[in-house]
């Protein structure tokens, strides 16, 4: 995949959607202007379904909790 860059930032390949977190650690999330019929595929929402629950804190330190885990095998 090539990674274009502007004074701006990154800049997301045509129809791609994104999660992002800032520096500050605020999350934003990038859709694609795509007709409001268009189907949402399953990752994007996925991507949708994480930016809904980082609100409850608990499940947050629960997730971090199984990366940590994974990343010591």
């Amino acid at each position: 995949m090539t990674n274009v860059s502007t004074d701006h930032g990154t800049v997301l390949p045509s129809g791609s959607s994104a999660l992002v977190v800032s520096a500050e650690g605020e999350l934003s999330f990038y859709l694609p202007d795509n007709p409001l019929d268009a189907p949402v595929p399953h990752l994007v929402q996925l991507l949708v379904a994480v930016l809904m629950r980082s609100e409850d804190e608990d499940w947050v330190e629960e997730m971090l909790g199984i990366f940590e885990d994974q990343s010591r095998n």
